[in-house]
């Protein structure tokens, strides 16, 4: 980002892009340029925009959407031909699957040099122009932007996708020669679209729920509810679980919280609902897919769902067989309208939370089992800081989702239904600027060693840090084949000292080898990451599985069965 004028008194087609991304409100972009996208990014490095330039694309395709989660902005994210567009492609359909607010900007190949075999041409023929040029399961909206008349309309469609707030991702692919025509100023304005709800709708569930006992089942799409949930479950004494993605949007010391469903989950949810068996369950916001649910038929209730998503696809299509009553609906709106016709309810709620134990002993002697890692992570980072939390796919989502407790929605951020690995050593960058603190990943060694934008991280100042739950191996893979019956396939990875290698790129290093050493070391770590990021390595005890024995009786019940033909799983929470 420069002290140069604003893109917005450029005359070509790259810089009329870059206004409109300024009117629509993006602040930062992440990418890498090369040649045929460098037009374009002569105009960014001009603009207001803060452009960062990544290590690999997939990794600021991920950081793009923790941003746009962390801020609610949409975010940009820039690439050239050919790999720049393919290496993207895995943290945009994380985009698509988690409701990020993110717009692909590309270079392709003029139609002058198509089929002149152009250094890495990007044309129909060498990549499929379904779903990646036109929408589909990847792209709300795409276009090829050749002549500069297009843009008004381009960005009209542009704004129009962005009112939606279930989230919208889009790709705008620009050949080098239509970056540089002329072109006036463009400029759109996303106007939020109306999420009023239905009054009979809402009629017809509160005299449902006011006649029978019901519990309520939040998920991703609730987190902007969190007052009002709390609000109804202190009027009706309702019991209340939460989706992986929406820890924190009940607070999760309420003694009316049951836990977490699905991966990682807590048993209690599950005891809960087989010994109180309440009549119904208001799901607000999640799709219930299998790390939600694990399509668990003993998570249906006797009299069935009151199903409230704005995705009209949600209801039914993990229980399809189970009555539901589908609303479609913003969460919020929704759950304000219904406060105001449901009865309360006197006396002493429907269930309240066992006491259990809490906090673990340190050993002496011995790696570091991942459930003290988590008390000290626990007491340090959520208890003693705003940081947000991500947890990679694998071993660090199953043990942070169970062991790691939050009171308040948006501070704990993981993957459900895409959950690629690389996912939070990545994206961890973009949850940091967006909430201008320090942000946290716990990953795996895997998921280290894949990817990580601690570069980037060093050399933009960002306040990250990087625990790495190291135990010499894919640990999911390896417990999960075995807990099938099965031999691990070269599951296990050569010693790494991320430490030295974290002190190598210009980043604080440090490693913790027992459990007495975990308190002094991540003390005040949220803070310190401010001087420069952090990673800590830590090594684990490679014989502790973590908590996603469900994730096995899943896939083993898949091996099984031929899957059901069901609609394709969407904005999971």
């Amino acid at each position: 980002m420069t002290d140069a004028a604003p893109a917005s008194s450029a005359t070509t087609v790259a810089g009329a892009v870059v206004a409109l991304l300024e009117s629509l409100g993006v602040r930062r972009a992440y990418g890498l340029t090369g040649g045929p996208i460098a037009p374009f990014c002569d105009a960014l490095g001009r603009s207001r925009i803060q452009a960062l330039h990544c290590r690999h694309e997939s990794g600021a395709a991920f950081a793009a959407l923790e941003d746009s989660l962390a801020s609610g902005e949409l975010c940009a994210v820039f690439v050239t031909t050919g790999p720049g567009i393919t290496n993207a492609l895995t943290g945009l359909c994380a985009a698509r699957s988690d409701g990020g607010r993110v717009l692909l900007i590309s270079a392709s190949t003029s139609a002058r040099e198509i089929g002149r075999r152009a250094f890495q041409e990007t044309s129909p023929a060498t990549l499929p122009v379904e779903g990646i040029f036109r929408a589909g399961p990847i792209f709300h909206a795409a276009w090829r932007l050749d002549h500069s008349a297009q843009l008004p309309a381009i960005a009209a469609e542009i704004a129009c996708g962005l009112s939606r707030p279930e989230g919208w991702v889009g790709h705008l692919t620009i050949p080098i020669a239509s970056q540089t025509e002329h072109c006036g100023h463009v400029a759109a304005r996303v106007v939020a679209a109306r999420d009023d709800c239905d009054p009979a709708q809402v009629d017809a569930c509160a005299a449902l729920l006011d006649r029978c006992e019901y519990a309520i089942w939040a998920g991703f799409g609730a987190r902007f509810a969190a007052a009002e949930i709390a609000e109804l479950a202190s009027r009706t004494g309702a019991a209340v679980m939460c989706s992986p993605r929406a820890k924190g949007v009940f607070p999760e010391d309420h003694p009316q919280y049951l836990g977490v469903t699905g991966f990682g989950g807590h048993e209690r949810v599950k005891e809960y609902l087989c010994e109180a068996r309440p009549e119904r369950i208001l799901v607000l916001g999640t799709r219930l897919g299998e790390l939600t649910s694990f399509w668990d038929p003993e998570f249906v209730p006797r009299g069935g769902f009151v199903h409230v998503d704005l995705d009209p696809s949600a209801a039914g299509a993990a229980y399809p067989e189970a009555e539901t009553l589908a609303v479609r609906a913003e969460v919020r709106s929704f759950v304000r309208a219904l406060l105001e016709r449901l009865t309360v309810r006197a006396g002493t709620p429907a269930w309240t939370r066992r006491a259990g134990a809490n906090g673990i002993a340190p050993r002496a002697r011995g790696p570091v089992r991942p459930a003290a890692l988590m008390a000290a992570v626990q007491r340090a980072i959520v208890e003693s800081s705003d940081a947000i939390v991500l947890t990679e796919a694998g071993n660090a989502f199953a043990w942070g989702t169970h062991a790691l407790h939050f009171r308040t929605p948006g501070r704990y951020r993981t993957s459900t239904a895409w959950g690629a690995m690389g996912h939070a050593s990545c994206g961890v960058i973009g949850a940091a600027l967006a909430s201008g603190g320090p942000a946290v990943a716990l990953v795996g060694d895997g998921a280290m060693l894949m990817q990580s934008e601690l570069s980037t991280a060093v050399q933009y100042g960002i306040p990250a840090v990087w625990i790495v739950l190291n135990d010499g191996a894919y640990g999911m893979i390896e417990h999960g084949m075995r807990a099938q019956g099965l031999r691990p396939l070269e599951t296990q990875l050569p010693a790494t000292d991320f430490a030295a290698h974290a002190r190598a790129l210009g980043a604080e290093g440090v490693r913790i080898d027992h459990e007495s050493a975990l308190d002094a070391s991540l003390d005040g770590i949220a803070a310190r990451t401010r001087a420069r990021p952090i990673v800590v390595d830590v090594r684990i005890d490679p014989t502790e599985p973590a908590p996603f024995l469900r994730r096995v009786e899943s896939l083993i019940r898949q091996t099984r069965h031929q899957p059901s033909n069901h609609p394709h799983e969407e904005n999971a929470s």
